[in-house]
């Protein structure tokens, strides 16, 4: 390759390697810069001297047709690349970036490099041919903790010649380059030759420290060409978007990421400032780390602070290093800061050692029409993203809460889940939602997918709303449609949501889909006068379909298999707790009428008929006596059959259990009267019913039924000590695990 090229070989995102770049920079002044980089986004680096363009940030390049088919090239203010684009804006220089298109990697499919899971780790292999063990740590104090001291000139040939003996060692052992990077380095070489021949002088090429040798070779063109041919394309669009520092980690499985980006941070704050004194070095990191302990409500002093900052210089001289590592400041922190205790740093690792930042498109950066107006929509409502997750509670009956709720529901609509309902109207009125909020990077490509339904956020939830609608073909599937598009301030589409419910509603037959389908409707009616509802049209709809309900409930309940009526029977108690959102009373008299009807009706499937009679129970629509006689003839039935009529009882809570020894008795002489077939035929529906009562109910109830046998009537329990019962503590091992209390005994 011509000798005006200089091959600047970095790791990306290395504090040293981006201070080692500046400073090659500033001693070649170089006529352009070549970055490794897809060409698609070199129009995007212009914003890069912006104010508003605040790292870390990435390049978003997406499918046009399918924006789920997606690549980022994320930047820190740490990154070799950054820093160099920077340092080119700010001189006035052309920035190539030099690449493989975006066009072409994203139609390359994994499955076409049957190689790329041999090749080897950069570092390691740089590490056995110095002689070290741990590549990770080799690199860091040779290159990104040191800054780069001497001639960065040298230091980049050095490296240079490193990697091309690391690359000759792994081929020697069989670890093939690989396709896709033989590809990727046809096309550096061609762009590198196209830039020499575009600029006069010198010329800079920051890469990656693995292509260095590739990029060295002289290779005919027509060589490069051949790799590179009849390769597949796809349509690609380019833009800006926000990064995290947990998505730069390693840990989020992002293959450039480094293990602490918050390490990485301190470093190149460090080298930019030319502050490498150790001692200030070791001060300034172990100050964060207090700070970051007292905010957690633990102890940690001044003096503390400075006591871990001796102790890593410390350490560090033992080790013979030129600065403290991570290790060292963790090994001093951990004994000074906390006493050799791991809990205190394990509470403050995730900020002090991977960071908490999350970058920023300014309003005068080009981003995609859904993210400008999520930009908009974030500011009017005070709503920032953070990398961290972060609880809010809304008051819906404000208009600021008001707005960050309507925006986080329409995002829900878009599949962009930066909130997580975690609580809404619990016991506190209908005007209270508590939300968890956690921004993800991955959300920009949801928003580019999202861009076939409008260019704002409410267009396109509305647009998203109405297709979806079109294509459900369960009422259940609809009815949350019509909700979520009305929690979300869409009320047009939310009409037309309606209107395609009651049309498939006509037809349906399904009793447990009606039943669904009110739930998640007479939910919507508890908001009230906090959001602008169609409340006349929607409780038109519940209502019908409440009556819908209550006509065929009873007949569509017989002779249902063991599945259909265990689904049936969580709709029915679903839509009985709805009834009560809704507020009419004759809608709820008509249906406690339909569970009397159910109750004696002895078609009725057993876990129906069960659920009936507790809640008409629970409900008073019953007397003590009536209950204990249709709970007797109900339990007369085949052992598997009443088995699955007690189970769907009990659900309920065991209070009835505890309060009515009537009920309590005659579950005690239908198991006596089982034979051992019966019994172990049972026994698995009596533990899924009991595990349904919280330790506290089973232990009450065991006091219950300890004090011995029960007599069928209302009459109370005999009072006899559960020492005396020899039949009771012979049963007492069996009854502990049915009750799933083996732990209390």
């Amino acid at each position: 390759m011509d000798d005006r090229l200089h091959l600047l070989g970095i790791r990306h995102h290395g504090p040293g390697s981006a201070a080692l770049t500046v400073a090659a920079l500033d001693r070649l002044d170089p006529a352009a810069v070549l970055i490794e980089g897809a060409p698609e986004g070199e129009a995007l680096v212009r914003h890069v001297g912006d104010a508003g363009l605040k790292p870390p940030v990435a390049l978003l390049f997406y499918v046009v047709d399918d924006a789920k088919a997606a690549v980022f090239a994320p930047f820190a203010e740490f990154s070799p690349e950054w820093q160099a684009i920077r340092w080119a804006v700010a001189h006035g220089r052309p920035v190539v970036f030099i690449d493989w298109p975006a066009t072409i990697s994203l139609a390359w499919k994994p499955g076409e490099d049957t190689e790329l899971a041999l090749r080897p780790d950069p570092l390691d292999l740089i590490a056995r041919t110095a002689g070290a063990e741990d590549g990770e740590a080799f690199w860091n104090a040779l290159i990104e903790e040191s800054g780069g001291l001497g001639d960065p000139l040298a230091t980049f040939a050095a490296i240079g010649d490193t990697m091309a003996e690391a690359r000759a060692s792994a081929e020697s052992d069989g670890l093939a380059i690989g396709r896709r990077d033989e590809i990727r380095e046809a096309f550096m070489r061609l762009a590198t030759r196209q830039a020499l021949k575009d600029h006069s002088g010198t010329l800079a090429a920051v890469v990656g420290a693995w292509h260095v040798p590739a990029l060295r070779q002289k290779l005919p063109i027509a060589e490069d060409k051949a790799t590179i041919r009849d390769l597949a394309k796809l349509k690609v669009e380019a833009t800006w978007v926000p990064w995290t520092d947990s998505r730069l980690a390693s840990a989020s499985g992002y293959g450039a990421g480094v293990i602490s980006p918050g390490w990485y941070r301190h470093l190149w704050q460090a080298h930019s400032a030319k502050r490498q004194d150790p001692a200030t070095f070791a001060a300034t990191w172990q100050a964060r780390t207090a700070s970051l302990l007292r905010s957690a409500g633990l102890a940690a002093s001044s003096a503390a602070a400075i006591e871990a900052a001796r102790l890593s210089l410390a350490l560090c001289q033992l080790r013979d290093l030129a600065m403290p590592g991570l290790a060292e400041m963790r090994e001093g922190a951990l004994a000074a800061l906390c006493h050799g205790d791991e809990i205190p740093l394990r509470l403050i690792e995730r900020r002090l050692y991977v960071g908490e930042m999350i970058g920023e498109i300014g309003e005068n950066i080009p981003q995609m029409p859904l993210a400008r107006d999520l930009a908009l929509w974030q500011r009017r409502a005070r709503l920032k993203p953070e990398d961290l997750e972060t609880d809010i509670r809304l008051d819906l009956r404000s208009e600021a809460g008001l707005l960050k709720s309507t925006l986080l529901h329409r995002l829900m609509l878009l599949n962009v889940p930066w909130g997580h309902l975690i609580e809404a109207n619990a016991g506190r009125g209908t005007f209270r939602e508590v939300w968890r909020l956690s921004w993800q990077p991955e959300f920009s490509v949801a928003l580019a997918d999202c861009l076939v339904y409008g260019i704002t956020i409410e267009e396109a939830a509305g647009n998203l709303v109405r297709e979806r609608a079109k294509a459900a073909t369960g009422i259940g599937e609809l009815a949350k449609l019509v909700g979520a598009a009305l929690v979300a301030d869409l009320p047009d589409p939310a009409t037309d949501a309606i209107a395609s419910l009651q049309a498939l509603a006509v037809n349906a037959s399904d009793l447990t889909d009606l039943m669904k389908a009110v739930v998640p409707l007479a939910s919507v009616l508890r908001y009230g006068t906090a959001r602008k509802l169609p409340e006349e049209a929607l409780r038109a709809l519940i209502t019908a379909l409440v009556i819908e309900v209550n006509a065929g409930i009873r007949i569509g309940s017989h002779q249902l298999e063991a599945d259909v009526a265990d689904a049936r029977v969580a709709a029915m108690r679903a839509f009985d707790e709805a009834l009560g959102l809704i507020g009419e009373d004759e809608l709820i008299v008509f249906w406690r009428r339909q569970l009397l009807l159910i109750v004696e009706d002895d078609q009725a499937a057993a876990p129906v008929a069960g659920f009936a009679l507790r809640r008409s129970a629970d409900a008073g629509c019953l007397d003590a006596e009536a209950v204990a006689t249709a709970f007797s003839l109900h339990m007369n039935a085949a052992p598997r059959t009443a088995g699955a009529f007690l189970e769907a009882f009990l659900a309920g809570g065991a209070e009835i259990l505890i309060q009515d020894p009537a009920i309590l008795s005659l579950i005690d002489l239908w198991l006596m009267a089982l034979d051992e077939d019966g019994f172990m035929e049972v026994l698995p529906l009596l533990r899924r019913a009991f595990s349904g009562f919280d330790t506290v109910t089973r232990k009450r109830l065991l006091t219950v039924v300890a004090k011995g046998p029960m007599t069928s009537s209302v009459a109370q329990p005999m009072a006899v000590e559960a020492g005396e019962n020899a039949a009771f503590m012979a049963a007492l091992p069996l009854l502990l695990r049915i009750l799933g209390l083996e732990a209390a005994s």
